[in-house]
C-alpha cells in the first residue's frame, strides 16, 4: 500500500482521517443524492435535517446526461432495457441547475457543513470543482472509469471511491492504476442494490480493502442503522448513507434511505462507539470505587506492630478492596511493616513505606483560606493541621451520628449527602415525591450543620449541596433553564436563615459517577444556569474546577471564560485536575488543566478552597498533601 498523501485536503477532520492512522474519528457523510426530487427547497430542508443529526458532510450527485447516455437512449428511453424507461425521465426531472448548486454550496458553508458531490462525467466534474467542495465521490459504476477518475484527481483531493458491483480482482486492478496516478483516495465497501439484503453485504471484505487503500469507508444501502456502526467497529473511517423524508417517495434511492430520526440515532451511536474504541485498558474512577466495595484485599488477622515481618499467617482476604490484592500479596511476604496495623484493618502498600503523619506536614502559606476534606470519624487526626477551613463530606448516615468535634481556628464547611435511600438528591425532578424527599435530606443537612457549627465559632458555616438535574440515560433535548427554574422554586421551600448558614450549590460534571456507574448530568453545569440560580436566591456557589473543565471539554467551551462568568458568585472552591469528559479528581499536573492560566484568572476573587483529589484522604491525606505542595509551587491565585 502506498504512503498516504494528504495534499489538497482542506477540511481538518478529513485531513486527520488520512494522516493519523491511530485516530478514532469517523467522518460521516449524509447522501442526499437525488432524493430532493429536483426541488431546491427540499434539498435545503434535507441539508438542515442532516445538519441537525450532527453529520460532517452532505453529498449530492451531478450529471450531464448527454455525456453519460447515448442519444438513442435519451431520445427514446424505452428503446433500451426496460429499466431505462423508468430511470432516464427520473434523472432528467431530478437534475438541479448550476445556480441551485451554488446556493447549496453557500448554504452548507454557512452551516459549517462539508459539501461533497459525485460527478458522473467530466463536464460535471469541471463544474463541481468550481464549488466549495471538500472531496469528490466516485460512484461504484465509475470505479473502472479511469479517465474520469484521473480527471477528477486533477481537480480535487481526495477522491472517495465506491467499489460496489466489482470483484476483488477488478478492485485490485483499479487500485494499481490509482497508485500510479499518485492521488489521495479512499475505498468504500458498498453493496450496490437498493435496499441491499443483509446476507449480501459481506462486511469482512472491509479487511481486504484495508490492504489496498490508506483509508476505508462504508457506503450503505441496507435498511436500518446498525450496519454502519458495525463497519466503524471494523475500521471504516468514513461512513455514508442516504437520507429521505419519505421512503415511499418516487426515485431509486428513497427506499434504501434513512429518515432524519434514524440519522440522529446512527450518528449518536457512531460517536458513542468512537469513545468505546479507545485502545488499551484504563480503569475508571467508578471502577476503582466499585473495586473498593466488592473486591477483596489483605486484612490483618491480629494486631501487627511496626517492624513486624509480614507472613502468610498474618492475613486473610476480605472486602474492602483498598489494600493489597491476592495476586499481589506474595511480593509483600517477608517485608517489614513501617507502621502499626490494627486487627481487621486492610493492609496497604503504603504500610511498607515511610509513614508521613499529618503532624509531619510542612506549613503552607496560601493567601486565601485553604483547608482539607475529611469525614466525621477521622476529624481528630486532622485537627493537628489547624487549617483555616475544614470540609466534612457527609453520607446520609452521618446526619444521625453524634459529632462533638470542635476547632477554634477552622471555619466549618459541610458537604451534604448526594445520595439518600439509594437515590440521588434531585430538586429538579418532575417526580414530586422525589423532590419532597430530596428537600427533607437537604433540610436535615442544614439542621446538622447548624448543630455542629457551635464547635466552629470562627465564621458562618457553609453547606455544599448537589441539587440534581442528572439522568441515568442520555437525553437528546433537555431545557436546562427549565431545570434551573424548577430547582429555584423548590429550593425556596427550605427553612433556614442566611445570617446563620451559607448554602452553596456546586457546579457538576457532564458524566458524574453515582451509585457505581455513569450518569448524564444536565442541571447545574452551564455557567448561565449557575448564575441564574445564585442571582434569584441571593446565593454564592461552590466552584469545582475539575467539574467545570470536564463540562467545557464536552461542549468545546473555554474554561477561563466559563470561570470569569461564575467567579463573582464563587465562595468556596474544590480544586483538582481533570481529563476528557469523565476523568475527574486527578492529581494536580496529571490532567489537562492549565493551572497557570486558571490561577491567574481567579486571583482577584475571595473564597475558601480545598484540594479534592480522588482518594486523597487515604494514608493520612497523602494525596491532599501532594496536591497542596504542587499548588503552592505556582505561587499565585490561592
Amino acid at each position: 500500500m502506498s504512503e498516504i498523501n494528504s495534499r489538497g485536503i482542506r477540511n481538518p477532520k478529513l485531513r486527520r482521517i488520512f494522516q493519523e492512522s491511530g485516530s478514532l474519528e469517523t467522518y460521516i457523510i449524509c447522501e442526499i443524492g437525488i432524493n430532493h426530487n429536483g426541488s431546491l427547497e427540499k434539498a435545503l430542508a434535507l441539508i438542515d435535517a442532516a445538519n441537525e443529526a450532527g453529520v460532517d458532510a452532505v453529498k449530492f450527485q451531478k450529471r450531464t446526461l448527454n455525456q453519460i447516455y447515448t442519444n438513442g437512449v435519451l431520445d427514446d428511453s424505452n428503446s433500451a432495457e426496460w429499466s431505462f424507461d423508468y430511470l432516464i425521465p427520473l434523472l432528467k426531472e431530478c437534475e438541479l441547475s448550476e445556480q441551485d448548486y451554488r446556493i447549496i454550496s453557500d448554504y452548507c458553508r454557512e452551516r459549517s457543513l462539508d459539501l461533497i458531490i459525485t460527478p458522473f462525467d467530466q463536464a460535471s466534474a469541471d463544474f463541481v470543482a468550481t464549488l466549495d467542495i471538500a472531496a469528490i465521490k466516485i460512484a461504484s459504476a465509475d470505479m473502472t472509469n479511469l479517465d474520469l477518475v484521473r480527471h477528477c484527481a486533477a481537480l480535487c483531493q481526495p477522491l472517495l471511491i465506491s467499489t460496489g458491483m466489482w470483484t476483488h480482482d477488478d478492485i485490485s486492478t483499479c487500485v494499481e492504476s490509482f497508485r500510479k496516478m499518485n492521488m489521495t483516495f479512499a475505498l468504500f465497501h458498498t453493496q450496490s442494490t437498493y435496499p441491499a439484503p443483509f446476507e449480501s453485504i459481506n462486511l469482512h471484505f472491509i479487511d481486504e480493502l484495508k490492504k489496498m487503500a490508506p483509508v476505508v469507508g462504508y457506503s450503505g444501502h441496507e435498511r436500518g442503522t446498525f450496519i454502519p456502526v458495525a463497519a466503524v467497529a471494523m475500521g471504516c473511517r468514513i461512513i455514508e448513507k442516504h437520507i429521505t423524508f419519505d421512503r415511499s417517495d418516487k426515485g431509486p434511492d428513497h427506499k434504501a434511505s434513512m429518515l432524519p430520526v434514524e440519522w440522529k440515532e446512527m450518528v449518536e451511536n457512531i460517536r458513542l462507539l468512537e469513545k468505546a474504541l479507545n485502545s488499551g485498558k484504563v480503569v475508571s474512577q467508578a471502577e476503582i470505587q466499585n473495586r473498593e466495595v466488592f473486591a477483596k484485599s489483605a486484612v490483618a488477622l491480629s494486631n501487627l506492630k511496626k517492624g513486624h515481618i509480614l507472613l502468610p499467617k498474618d492475613v486473610e482476604f476480605k472486602a474492602p478492596g483498598k489494600g493489597i490484592f491476592p495476586h499481589e500479596i506474595e511480593k509483600y511476604y517477608g517485608m517489614v511493616l513501617k507502621k502499626d496495623i490494627t486487627c481487621g484493618v486492610y493492609i496497604a502498600k503504603a504500610d511498607f513505606e515511610q509513614e508521613l503523619l499529618l503532624s509531619d506536614w510542612k506549613s503552607f502559606s496560601f493567601s486565601k483560606q485553604w483547608g482539607v476534606k475529611c469525614r466525621f470519624h477521622d476529624f481528630d487526626e486532622y485537627t493537628v493541621l489547624n487549617t483555616p477551613v475544614i470540609e466534612f463530606h457527609c453520607s446520609q448516615s452521618d446526619l444521625d451520628v453524634p459529632f462533638s468535634g470542635s476547632s477554634k481556628t477552622s471555619g466549618l464547611i459541610v458537604h451534604a449527602p448526594e445520595i439518600f435511600d439509594r437515590e440521588l438528591v434531585d430538586i429538579c425532578s418532575l417526580d414530586d415525591d422525589k423532590v419532597v424527599r430530596s428537600l427533607e435530606i437537604l433540610q436535615r443537612s442544614i439542621d446538622k450543620t447548624l448543630e455542629i457549627a457551635v464547635g466552629f465559632p470562627t465564621c458562618r458555616p457553609k453547606l455544599v449541596v448537589h441539587l440534581g438535574g442528572m439522568f441515568l440515560d442520555c437525553q437528546s433535548k433537555v431545557d436546562t433553564h427549565e431545570l434551573t427554574t424548577r430547582a429555584i422554586w423548590n429550593f425556596r421551600k427550605l427553612k433556614y436563615s442566611p445570617e446563620q448558614i451559607e448554602i452553596l450549590p456546586e457546579n457538576l460534571p457532564p458524566r458524574p459517577w453515582y451509585l457505581g456507574g455513569e450518569w448524564h448530568q444536565h442541571g447545574f453545569m452551564k455557567a448561565e444556569d449557575m448564575v441564574l440560580f445564585c442571582k434569584k436566591l441571593g446565593l454564592g456557589m461552590v466552584y469545582d474546577v475539575c467539574h467545570a473543565l470536564l463540562y467545557c471539554n464536552q461542549y468545546q467551551i473555554d474554561l477561563i471564560e466559563y470561570t470569569r462568568l461564575v467567579l463573582p458568585y464563587v465562595r468556596h472552591m474544590h480544586i483538582s485536575d481533570a481529563a476528557g469528559i469523565s476523568g475527574e479528581g486527578l492529581q494536580i499536573g496529571e490532567g489537562e488543566l492549565d493551572f497557570d492560566s486558571f490561577l491567574e484568572a481567579i486571583t482577584p476573587a475571595v473564597f475558601s478552597w480545598v484540594p479534592e483529589i480522588w482518594s486523597g484522604h487515604h494514608h493520612h491525606g497523602a494525596g491532599m498533601y501532594k496536591a497542596l505542595i504542587s499548588l503552592e509551587s505556582y505561587g499565585k491565585g490561592l
